[in-house]
Formats: C-alpha cells, sequence, structure tokens
C-alpha cells in the first residue's frame, strides 16, 4: 500500500497551489536578497557615519564609469533600508577601511590620494558603519574609505515666553513707534527707570526721546530697518541699519543735505515688558564722513574699523 504524503497531497487542492507558489516565490527572493534585511530601520537605535571616499589622484570617468552599476545597487539597498541619508554634517573621530580587511584608526596623510565624495549613512554602531563601508566598490580601484561618526548637532535656540514677548516690544519700538513718529506711545515701551545714552542724569522717556529727537531732527525722513533680533533672558540685541536725508542740524553742524546710512548694535535691558537700559555701538565716524564733516580720502579704513563711506 502506498503511503500519501500530506504535505504533497495539499497541493492538489486550489488554495494549496496558490500556497505552493507564494512559497516558492518568497523563497527565491529571499535567496536573491539575504542581505536585503539585514539591518531593520527600527530594531536598533541608529547613529549617523560619514563616509569620505578617497581615492588615487589618477582615477577619473573611466574607472567611475566601471563600478557605477556597483554604486547604484549598492546606495539603492541602503536607501530602501533607511541607511542612506544626505545631509550637512560635523565629522568627529574617523576609522580607515583601506580594504575589506584593513582597519585602522591612522589619519589619511597622502598626496597621492583626493576626496571625491561624502557619503552619509545611518548604523548603531562604528562596527557595523564600518562593515557598511568594507562594501564599497571603490574598495577595489585602490581607493579608501574613512568612516567618522557624525557629532550631536548643536541644539536649536528655543525663545522662552518672555524673550518673544521681548523681541515684540523692540520691534514694536523701530518699526511702528519710531519710524511712525508715535512718541505718545513710548511711555508703553520705556520704563521712567530707564537710564539714557550719554544723557547723564535723565531717565524715562524724556531721556530716551532727546537722545533720539537730535538724530530725527537732523534727518526728518529717518527709516529704522531691523536686521537681526535676538533676546538672551533680559536683555534683547537687535542690529540695525538707518538711512535718511541730512537736511537739519546734526549735534552743531549745518545741514549738508546728504543722503547717509548707519549702522548699529543696540542691546536693550527690561523689565516688566519695558526697557530700563540700553547699549550702543554705532559708526559715528562713519556718519561724519557721509555728510562731509570728515574728507572720506583722510582715513585710511580697515577691517577693524569697520567704517561704511557712501
Amino acid at each position: 500500500m502506498k503511503l500519501k504524503n500530506p504535505f504533497i497531497e495539499q497541493y492538489k487542492t486550489r488554495t494549496g497551489l496558490v500556497l505552493m507558489v507564494l512559497s516558492f516565490s518568497y523563497s527565491l527572493f529571499a535567496q536573491q536578497r539575504t542581505d536585503h534585511f539585514i539591518y531593520p530601520l527600527n530594531s536598533k537605535k541608529m547613529k549617523e557615519y560619514m563616509l569620505l571616499i578617497h581615492l588615487p589622484l589618477s582615477y577619473g570617468a573611466v574607472q567611475a564609469s566601471a563600478v557605477r552599476e556597483k554604486w547604484t545597487a549598492l546606495t539603492d539597498q541602503w536607501k530602501a533600508n533607511g541607511i542612506f541619508v544626505s545631509s550637512f554634517v560635523f565629522p568627529g573621530e574617523s576609522y580607515i577601511v583601506a580594504s575589506k580587511d584593513s582597519v585602522t584608526q591612522k589619519d589619511i596623510v597622502s598626496n597621492e590620494l583626493k576626496v571625491i565624495s561624502t557619503i552619509i549613512i545611518r548604523a548603531s554602531d562604528f562596527k557595523e558603519a564600518i562593515q557598511l563601508a568594507q562594501k564599497c566598490p571603490i574598495l577595489e580601484q585602490e581607493g579608501i574609505v574613512e568612516v567618522r561618526e557624525v557629532q550631536p548637532r548643536p541644539a536649536t535656540k528655543t525663545w522662552t515666553a518672555e524673550e518673544l514677548i521681548n523681541k515684540k516690544i523692540i520691534q514694536n519700538l523701530y518699526e511702528n513707534i519710531l519710524n511712525n513718529r508715535k512718541y505718545d506711545l513710548l511711555d508703553s515701551v520705556i520704563s521712567p527707570d530707564y537710564i539714557g545714552i550719554g544723557n547723564g542724569e535723565k531717565k524715562g522717556v524724556t531721556s530716551f526721546l532727546e537722545t533720539v529727537q537730535a538724530v530725527i531732527n537732523a534727518f526728518p525722513d529717518i527709516q529704522w530697518h531691523i536686521i537681526d533680533l535676538m533676546a538672551e533672558g533680559d536683555k534683547v540685541v537687535v542690529r540695525w541699519t538707518w538711512t535718511g536725508t541730512n537736511t537739519g542740524n546734526f549735534r552743531g553742524i549745518p545741514a549738508s543735505n546728504n543722503k547717509v546710512t548707519d549702522s548699529a548694535i543696540v542691546i536693550y535691558q527690561l523689565a516688566e515688558g519695558k526697557v530700563i537700559n540700553a547699549w550702543l555701538q554705532g559708526d559715528r565716524l562713519g556718519v561724519l564722513m557721509q555728510i562731509g564733516v570728515i574728507p572720506s580720502d583722510l582715513i585710511s579704513t580697515s577691517p577693524a574699523q569697520n567704517v561704511t563711506a557712501k
């Protein structure tokens, strides 16, 4: 009596036939792509590594063409597995992969090699990153792969609620109050305890307005333009430029009718939503040169002086 093989009998039905085809297809696929599932994206905590590709100086288009298909297949596989990354990074310590059997931490110092490419990959540790680097086809062409761990990127500044409010106060001071000459609103942003810039014992809105008014009287069409605005704790730093026509007396100097541009950095200190102190670093010399008090060719400017002459 011939015994029936239950494993074979199940494929005599239509359902069994489908199962057999699917089973065979999966087995064939698994054999062809055995390395496709080696690095599952969520199985480990991944880090980023930089692969710096060093190649001989003589390396050219012919050599690159010879391994293009291998590179494409490798990077496609890495992309499919979430290994391939492309971004700006900060390099850290490095290992040198000179071949499939050679790994060292010695620096590369050579006049015979050139860096032609940078690839960013993900791996769980240096060991795995090196194993991935050893798959690079340029190792077959006297190339070297330098493996570096990517250092953590600097944390992005997050403004506190107070810092955001303080920035808005200073922005409003320039773009709304000063540019539109709404002096009646200064009480809302300038503290009675405000210490003026160069006004001795004077305080509050009177001190602030006296300083600003002297500039506005000399340049009636003056407009401030904020370039940078940053906050840290109770201080706000603003970098601005202003433009105006010198049609009025400027600190005892007669009007020149010249168009003038000035720039400065000002640090404001705030308390309870109002400015209590300020420090300004401007370009007074540049203004005097532009209105014609000081000849522009009289002074040899240097980067350290940072003089703007129009």
